[in-house]
């Protein structure tokens, strides 16, 4: 009798327990919910490149700094406190589909904004009330602000930033630190992504928000088990308008297969990270004093390890005078004759212990 005792009294608590605990959800909402709520399988379904027609999906937190920070792809950034100043920014359709999320069940702004768009005659229109921490936990990436983007490129830190255009585009000009690794050779060139998948923060960009690329190589990436992917969606054009662009397209100089000292000297000094400067002197040589982007690879190495220097950013060679700049650079192109964008520095350099450097043009 007493252990039945205890059995109905753990299963009365267990029922109040039950009931009482949707109860306390309800109270820690103080908002009016939407009555069309969907799931992160739901938006996954149009939260992709090439946009789907018809569909817009909106970030109702404020622009800074929780949408510049991270946000579903594709998706439309208006606040729920600049509603009514952003309609313009709705679809004509009144009929197409809208999907508004924040940052999860406890925030109202998504559901504040889902009414009023309603209200202006939206017929078709929902709310991802689990919002961005849902999407982050679920999806394979998501996509971040130009504002985020340039502060870690500032900062520094553990990241690989992608340009996913052809390589052609890359030339003509990319943000700074990024690599090319093309879409359509993302499978032939994945042996330059870092090592670290766990930890290695992988960001693509592409040619602007109209552009596939960097989405799809986001979601390759993904495949292969990096766990850290961003996409940022504005892409080089947002970037050349926010902060203005470099032109990394080299400049080639009068000698055959040298490389035009002024621009040169303006890209390592403004864009060090759009080629690969390989500083071609003996160790001791480069030891004493160097330009601060070079890597060091004296001549007879360089013919040893031709097929393994990375070609995804223009190469230039440089010494002291140009002579083993050259001889290198000649060494290069007779390995590896596809590679076209080879460059040395036909040039009189000399270094400080602090890597200061001049440059004299050899005549």
């Amino acid at each position: 009798m007493h252990r039945k005792l205890i059995a109905a009294a753990l299963l009365l608590a267990f029922a109040v327990t039950a009931v009482a605990a949707p109860a306390m959800a309800q109270e820690q909402v103080k908002f009016k919910q939407f009555h069309s709520i969907v799931d992160y399988k739901f938006v996954a379904k149009y939260a992709k490149m090439p946009k789907p027609k018809g569909v817009m999906i909106i970030d109702s937190r404020p622009y800074k700094p929780k949408y510049v920070d991270g946000y579903i792809p594709t998706a439309v950034s208006i606040p729920a406190s600049q509603f009514d100043k952003m309609i313009d920014k709705l679809p004509e359709d009144k009929s197409a589909l809208l999907v508004f999320y924040c940052g999860g069940y406890a925030c109202p702004l998504s559901h504040k904004s889902a009414f009023a768009a309603e209200a202006l005659g939206y017929t078709n229109v929902k709310v991802y009330a689990a919002g961005f921490p849902d999407w982050k936990k679920h999806a394979p990436y998501y996509s971040i602000g130009l504002e985020n983007l340039s502060a870690r490129i500032n900062e520094g830190g553990k990241y690989m930033l992608i340009d996913a255009r052809p390589y052609k585009k890359f030339l003509e000009g990319a943000i700074p630190s990024a690599i090319g690794i093309p879409e359509r050779d993302f499978a032939d060139k994945r042996g330059l992504l870092p090592v670290d998948k766990a930890d290695s923060t992988l960001i693509y960009y592409c040619g602007g928000y109209a552009c596939a690329l960097s989405h799809k190589s986001a979601v390759m990436a993904r495949s292969l088990g990096y766990k850290n992917v961003l996409v940022a969606e504005a892409g080089y054009p947002g970037w050349k308008e926010m902060f203005g662009g470099t032109d990394s397209a080299v400049v080639a100089g009068e000698a055959e297969g040298a490389v035009d000292t002024e621009w040169f000297l303006k890209t390592i000094k403004d864009s060090p990270s759009a080629i690969l400067l390989i500083d071609v002197r003996d160790p001791e040589e480069f030891a004493a004093g160097h330009f601060p982007s070079a890597i060091n690879m004296p001549v007879d190495m360089v013919e040893k390890q031709a097929k393994e220097i990375p070609t995804d950013k223009p190469i230039v060679f440089s010494c002291v005078t140009g002579a083993r700049a050259g001889e290198a650079y000649y060494l290069f192109k007779d390995i590896r004759p596809d590679v076209e964008n080879v460059f040395y520095l036909e040039a009189t350099n000399s270094f400080g212990d602090d890597n200061s450097y001049e440059v004299h043009p050899n005549k």
